[in-house]
């Protein structure tokens, strides 16, 4: 097969033609008047052939210099510079290729091309088994190829400006820009538009004749909506007269007059459709129904709304906004209004909720000594145990706040911010309005720049923080303007300093020993006075301004040791095991003695017991320090690791590295100089991974004292009497595993040539927001053991957690979350998900079986291109917005 191109230049193939429009007529006059002016036609025969002779010469040199035209990159021109082009002019380059052949019919001035034929002429490019171009028309005929039955096997492809068109056979005017398409597909915005004829003006607009629009990519889809007659306006939308849905080749009696269909790239506004179901107590639904404005890539805005049979209803308010290299992020104001019980019933409940969320991010390019962040979360504590479906929603009862800005420096920073911590079981909400911290940065008075050998005291390094926090801590059905006195008075305020001073250096090589010693001021606004009255102790709160001080002093000696043990048989070939351990002593004197003032005794009863009370015990920072310590401290951190003999299949022969232990610590202090109860609490904890699959973690608490029958903590040994070095108080024991097969990790990013680069950052950014049916089955499981007992009274509570789903077939897949209480024997919050991949569409059936939130519901939905691209379906309970 021969590969053929070229590049002609117009003007060249005009004057061919010019010259054999004289040439023929001239031959048919020497046919006509040789016998009648014989002496006349000679010398005109003589110039005859002279003509004849040039023009085949201009014919061979304009050939071959075309021929080198085409092997140096040339290309077909609009005319002769200087020349005011008209509107049937080329205004650039034609370049033409053909893998088979290529066929020039000058007289016609058309070109004929066979087999992977392209055509170029500015920013539009054809390809097709066969094409043929018309020089004089201006026009490019493109065809597909056909089978031996007279059905196409390819089709032509064409695209103009970003705009791309599959057909069967188009015509197109390169110059004007009009074009007539049969049996054409074309991308329109997130669809697909197919048409049995379509033609296309100058101004981009489409007018299409039997053809029908789908969000399918498949040559043929599996839905659509047909029409008689539609028009295409570029950048704007699909008009179409009136109209029906077909599914799977089938009619369906779901038809309009007439359509409006988006067909801007990126975003679009439109209808949200809302989900269906059924609760027992709220009755039927349709949820989260609504209307999304895509204004632009900077700000958009969704509208949905709730609204149940028995009453019930909620409206919710989402928004994004981006603005590129600043900043970017999200708001959502959440309402609703619940209403449980009959009408007639007096204790039937409505409950007004609602929920704010926002979060914002700034892009660390805008600027790097400024930096303001949010990630707000907070409302009633009952909107997530009434509206959401969401088990980690439905089982959190904490919310947390931040609103931060910051301003740093080379020698320190300050920032301010804004923090809301609340809790839905004891609806306590507290509220730092605001927190405002200096800090220097850690500097060394003592170090010269220019010596060269450093002195043990140029290591001395300090730090300066002062901190200033206004603390509100009110039960969250307080919170409202018409409290505003009563929020006034539980404010509580001051500011904290600290100056830290440490310094380190080695000692007998091995050890490296640290001293450290803080220095703390606090200065608190109000403090508290007690006295008694003759029959009880009266709390005075005197507002103003007291100073308190303490501080304390620490030496740490710590090293690290290291064992190997070699093996000559078995998995291993050698184990590490690795010692880090740490032996401190602090220091702090006793602030309680009367000297300093920041401790007073009060009367308790009428026989005149007394007690010690810190004046600032109802403090934000709260009282002073007390008691003196001396104590002496022991922390020893282990880790064992090991080396995994080569399998007999390894040809390299490498041994791995593999952790047995990540980690095991005990830690204990003695108090030199305390009265009682010397000993503190020894606590470990041990953390490790079985199988590479299992997270194990585990702590205990132990005390080295007794407890009397009374339940009182006595000051004697569990050695003296039960000789056991420690009584056990407190243990925690949990165990998680994740397991999958196949798919995409936690750590892949998806990637595909579909949708919008804000629409693959949603899905990477929020990987558990959607099912992906890549993974044949995925299961997460489970359990932790929390066992308390400080004095004499046991607490036991175990819970498992057991989620995950699994490919029923390629296109079906189960998925469910439940927990389940083993001291109760009863189920918490469980849930079962029913996924069905349609390619284009995608259908969800979500089910609480019983509980507080029993219900159903049911969506079918369409799928957008890069899911249908990546095989994804949004789980529908994820009712966090972000970007459509």
């Amino acid at each position: 097969m021969a590969s053929v191109s070229g590049n002609r230049r117009i003007s060249t193939i005009t004057h061919k033609g010019a010259f054999y429009l004289v040439l023929v007529p001239f031959s048919r006059y020497k046919q006509k008047y040789r016998q009648t002016l014989p002496g006349f036609f000679r010398p005109c025969r003589l110039i005859y052939r002279g003509l004849l002779i040039i023009s085949l010469c201009w014919f061979l040199g304009d050939t071959l210099r075309a021929q080198a035209d085409t092997l140096n990159g040339d290309s077909l021109k609009a005319g002769p510079p200087g020349k005011k082009e008209s509107t049937s002019q080329l205004l650039g380059q034609v370049t033409y290729h053909a893998k088979d052949s290529m066929l020039f019919d000058l007289p016609a001035q058309k070109v004929y091309l066979w087999d992977s034929a392209t055509v170029d002429y500015q920013d539009t490019h054809l390809s097709a088994y066969f094409v043929t171009i018309d020089f004089k028309k201006n026009i490019v005929i493109a065809e597909g190829k056909k089978d031996s039955t007279g059905n196409y096997i390819t089709k032509a492809n064409f695209s103009d400006n970003g705009e791309a068109f599959e057909a069967n056979k188009l015509s197109y005017n390169y110059v004007t820009g009009k074009g007539k398409i049969i049996d054409v597909i074309t991308e329109q915005g997130d669809g697909f538009l197919h048409a049995q004829v379509a033609k296309k003006d100058t101004s981009g607009t489409i007018y299409v004749y039997k053809g029908y629009y789908t969000t399918c990519d498949l040559e043929h889809p599996h839905f659509a909506i047909r029409a008689r007659k539609l028009k295409v306006i570029q950048d704007d939308k699909i008009i179409t007269g009136p109209a029906y849905l077909e599914v799977s080749d089938v009619p369906t009696p779901i038809a309009v007059p007439f359509g409006f269909f988006p067909n801007k790239k990126g975003r679009a506004s439109g209808i949200l459709i809302p989900t269906y179901g059924e609760s027992p107590t709220l009755g039927f639904f349709l949820k989260d129904g609504g209307y999304y404005w895509g204004k632009s890539d900077l700000f958009d805005l969704a509208l949905r709304g709730d609204i149940y049979s028995k009453g019930s209803w909620g409206a919710k308010l989402y928004t994004n906004y981006k603005v590129r290299y600043k900043y970017s992020g999200n708001f959502s104001l959440k309402y609703s209004r619940i209403l449980q019980g009959d009408r007639e019933l007096p204790n039937r409940r409505i409950a007004n909720d609602f929920f704010i969320t926002w979060s914002h991010t700034q892009d660390p390019k805008s600027n790097p000594s400024i930096r303001f962040s949010a990630n707000v979360r907070g409302g009633t504590s009952t909107y997530n145990s009434y509206n959401s479906t969401i088990p980690t929603d439905y089982l959190s009862n904490t919310f947390n706040s931040n609103i931060s800005w910051s301003k740093s420096w080379k020698f320190g920073a300050l920032s301010a911010n804004l923090r809301h911590d609340q809790n839905s079981l004891t609806h306590n909400v507290s509220m730092t309005l605001p927190q405002i911290a200096f800090t220097v940065n850690r500097f060394y008075p003592f170090r010269n720049p220019k010596r060269v050998k450093q002195k043990w005291y140029d290591k001395v390094g300090m730090s300066y923080t002062a901190d200033f926090q206004n603390l509100l801590s009110i039960g969250d059905s307080s919170l409202s303007l018409r409290n505003a006195d009563y929020i006034t008075q539980h404010f509580r305020n001051g500011i904290h300093q600290s100056l830290p001073i440490s310094t380190s250096f080695n000692v007998l090589r091995h050890f490296t020993l640290t001293y450290s010693l803080t220095l703390n001021s606090i200065t608190q606004f109000n403090y508290v006075n007690k006295r008694w009255d003759g029959e009880q102790v009266v709390t005075d709160t005197i507002n103003g301004a007291k100073v308190s001080l303490d501080g304390s002093t620490s030496l740490t000696l710590s090293t690290r040791l290291f064992g190997m043990y070699k093996l000559k048989q078995g998995r291993y070939t050698v184990i590490r095991h690795t010692l880090t351990p740490n032996l401190s002593f602090s220091y702090m004197p006793d602030f309680t003695d009367p000297r300093f003032g920041f401790y007073k005794t009060v009367q308790t009863n009428s026989v005149g017991a007394s007690s010690k009370y810190s004046i600032f015990e109802n403090g934000i920072y709260g009282a002073t320090p007390a008691g003196r310590i001396g104590s002496i401290g022991l922390n020893l951190i282990n880790s064992l690791e090991a080396k995994l003999r080569p399998d007999e299949s390894d040809s390299s022969k490498t041994e791995k590295r593999t952790t047995l232990i990540d980690a095991f610590n005990v830690a204990g202090s003695y108090n030199l100089i305390a009265d009682h109860f010397n000993w503190s609490m020894l606590s470990a904890g041990f953390r490790t991974k079985l199988f590479h699959k299992v997270d194990v973690n585990t702590s205990f608490l132990a005390d080295p004292y007794r407890v009397s029958s009374e339940g009182v903590r006595i000051e004697r040994f569990e050695w003296r009497e039960g000789k056991r070095l420690v009584r056990l108080t407190g243990a925690t024991v949990s165990l998680n595993t994740s397991l999958r097969k196949g798919g995409f990790t936690s750590s892949t990013t998806h990637t595909s040539n579909r949708g919008t680069q804000q629409e693959l950052d949603m899905i990477n950014a929020n990987p558990n927001a959607y099912v992906d049916f890549n993974i044949p089955w995925s299961l997460n499981f489970g359990y932790s053991l929390n066992w308390s007992k400080p004095l004499l009274t046991q607490t036991v509570t175990q819970t498992l957690h057991v989620s995950g789903d699994v490919n029923v077939t390629p296109k079906w897949k189960v998925g469910f979350d439940s927990n389940y209480d083993i001291k109760k024997q009863e189920f918490g919050f469980t849930s079962l998900n029913i996924y069905r991949d349609l390619h284009c569409w995608e259908m969800q059936f979500n089910w609480i079986p019983f509980g507080p939130r029993q219900s159903y519901n049911i969506t079918i939905n369409v799928k957008s291109s890069v899911l249908q691209d990546l095989r994804l379906t949004r789980k529908r309970d994820w009712y966090d917005f972000t970007q459509q």
